[in-house]
């Protein structure tokens, strides 16, 4: 699933608003996704397209707001890849759509574009990445990566085709997606491509959520949740005790996807920090880590994952 935290407008702690999150992700040879991460599709061209459309739009057109939509059909959404087929449904929308937000705030499509050019360059430190997940889990699948230009609606996603990742959002000043969580964003979703278990109740939305956190700072070494740890492990015990009524009643809402909620307590997305430290526990008093890691990432059993790792007996 994705994070509602990396991607919305006004709060950019969202990574989208729904989770696509590709059903229940089969080894490479059932689903017919690549094992080899050597060879997995990692693309910035429709990066590149929607700055040449863009760019035709200024230049040929004079900027003209009644010509955008559909140059933008045109030199981009009927030309992109699969990535960018799979997010106009719930994301781009149409070319009005896209257009209509361009037109909102043109200068911030203008800022973004340096960062969003840059991201080529992130490409070897991915690929090395998917290396360390197929060291951890050697049963790991690598959907091609496709980074998009979109409405600034979404930090990411992941559909059955593609992990799609929202170049626009990177704008560092404005967001807080930054130019290096960019690795750490992709190996998050690309943890839910080999979970096992997607059933739609909050035990099993924190627990893959925590999961995909802890193995991404595993790989890259760098933590996407930092700013929830300060008032995570300042209460700790009693977000466990909240969680534990919670789960009985299946209440999302004070743990997942609350990036714009205005009567939230404390940071958005808490849950992906009781997630995180559950699995952190049960890595930290296994004596096989190897195994732990795999059972963390298959995540097939996240209640049993729970108890095994004791992460409940600390708080009595």
């Amino acid at each position: 699933m994705t994070r509602i935290r990396l991607n919305t407008l006004t709060t950019v702690m969202l990574l989208c608003t729904t989770i696509a999150s590709a059903g229940g992700q089969e080894p490479a040879s059932v689903s017919g996704l690549p094992a080899d991460p050597a060879t997995a599709v990692i693309s910035t061209a429709d990066v590149t397209l929607f700055w040449l459309a863009f760019d035709e739009w200024q230049t040929q057109f004079h900027s003209a707001p009644e010509k955008l939509a559909g140059i933008l059909e045109r030199d981009y959404l009927s030309r992109a890849s699969q990535g960018v087929q799979d997010f106009i449904p719930n994301r781009i929308i149409s070319a009005d759509a896209f257009a209509k937000r361009i037109l909102e705030d043109p200068a911030y499509y203008r800022a973004v574009r340096a960062n969003t050019l840059k991201l080529q360059t992130f490409v070897p430190e991915i690929r090395q990445g998917f290396m360390r997940l197929q060291a951890m889990y050697p049963a790991a699948v690598f959907p091609p990566v496709y980074f998009v230009i979109g409405r600034r609606n979404s930090g990411g996603t992941d559909t059955e085709h593609a992990l799609i990742i929202g170049a626009e959002m990177f704008a560092d000043s404005a967001s807080r997606l930054h130019l290096s969580d960019v690795t750490s964003i992709v190996i998050h979703e690309l943890i839910h491509y080999q979970q096992q278990t997607h059933i739609q109740d909050l035990t099993t939305s924190v627990m893959n959520e925590g999961a995909a956190d802890f193995i991404s700072e595993l790989i890259t070494g760098r933590d996407i949740d930092e700013d929830t740890k300060a008032y995570g492990d300042s209460h700790e015990q009693a977000l466990w005790t909240a969680f534990q009524h919670d789960a009985r009643t299946n209440s999302f809402a004070p743990w997942l996807y609350n990036g714009t909620a205005t009567d939230r307590v404390g940071p958005p997305d808490l849950g992906y920090y009781l997630g995180y430290k559950v699995c952190q526990s049960l890595y930290e008093i296994s004596t096989d880590k190897a195994a732990a890691l795999q059972s963390i990432i298959a995540m097939q059993d996240p209640k049993a994952i729970i108890a095994q790792s004791q992460y409940a007996q600390r708080f009595h």
